[in-house]
């Protein structure tokens, strides 16, 4: 039995949205990055694993305990929010305690256990500081020691690092990444930015409108797309050619006039530093993104230039959506 398996869970919320069939089997100290536009229930997944809501339909179980219909304090699963919500009227020590006393732990072995926490994330000069007086990666880390502490089976992260910035978003993903396959931690990682959770997972899975696709390693979901929603969330092209669709990916070309091509206009281009970005018009209206490498200088079509392309790598695709809603 999986460590961690969730059963055709289904939750039904005021509006029309609902959780549909959600499927999840993890094996101890793995972890489950989940990716999605922002209103795909990815939020709402992590409110019904923790027991801030309760599903309609299906079965949550944990380390071989049913846990569908416990309240939160008996499920003992940790959860960082977005906002991670330290307490500031606490100094460091005593928000990365909070929980370890409030299951009357001694303090005596309260006290190893913080510092133990505290000193593999780096955080143990900050034991008598406020929150308002560290850092925005200090914070985060506090929030993943606060969290582990009470040593739970799951921990469960709702999009934890959107608000710092990108230099030190990657220091700190990378840090609790390797913080918790130190410990064996079970973690399920919610995010809406593809990079972040493909680096930060071993399984992945992709939501869109209440439904999660099936699980499969990131390198799976990223190489072979499996509809059209998934290809444009990933940053694929998709494209329509002879009543087939297929998708590839911006840096899958190669300018060519050779036989089959396809041509398009030039509307924008712009330096990112690795990728010079083009935004080509097609004689359908659509329009596509090809990359080129950040040393190309001399080779990027200026606006309004008529470019030809052939497609070197391409997936074909299924379900066709109005690109507008990913």
């Amino acid at each position: 039995m999986p460590f961690v398996e969730i059963s055709a869970l289904g939750k039904s919320y005021p509006g029309g949205f609902s959780l549909r069939d959600i499927d999840i089997a993890l094996e101890r100290g793995q972890i489950l990055t989940l990716m999605g536009p922002s209103g795909s229930g990815k939020t709402s997944l992590l409110r019904n694993i923790c027991g801030l809501d309760t599903p309609d339909s299906g079965s949550i179980m944990v380390g071989g305990t049913d846990m569908t219909h416990l309240p939160v304090r008996r499920r003992n699963i940790g959860m960082i929010f977005q906002d991670l919500a330290l307490f500031p009227h606490m100094t460091v020590y005593d928000n990365i305690a909070y929980g370890l006393r409030s299951m009357r732990v001694p303090e005596r072995e309260a006290r190893e256990r913080v510092r133990d926490l505290s000193e593999m994330l780096g955080i143990l000069d900050l034991l008598n500081r406020y929150p308002s007086r560290i850092s925005g990666g200090q914070r985060q880390r506090v929030a993943v020691a606060r969290s582990v502490a009470p040593s739970p089976p799951l921990l469960l992260l709702d999009e934890p690092m959107s608000s710092l910035d990108s230099q030190l978003r990657e220091n700190v993903r990378s840090e609790i990444k390797s913080f918790a396959k130190k410990i064996g931690l079970t973690m399920i990682y919610v995010t809406h930015d593809r990079r972040e959770g493909f680096y930060m997972g071993d399984k992945a899975g992709l939501m869109f409108n209440g439904v999660l696709s099936t699980l499969r390693s990131p390198e799976d979901i990223f190489s072979a797309p499996e509809d059209e929603k998934s290809a444009r969330f990933l940053g694929y092209n998709v494209m329509e050619d002879g009543g087939e669709r297929f998708a590839f990916y911006p840096t899958d070309f190669e300018f060519s006039d050779a036989e089959p091509h396809l041509e398009g206009t030039v509307m924008s281009s712009g330096f990112e530093g690795d990728i010079y970005r083009m935004h080509v018009s097609m004689p359908d209206g659509n329009s596509v993104q090809l990359w080129l490498p950040g040393n190309r200088a001399g080779s990027v079509p200026g606006q309004g230039s008529r470019v030809s392309f052939s497609i070197t790598r391409k997936e074909r695709i299924s379900g066709f959506h109005n690109s507008k809603e990913y």
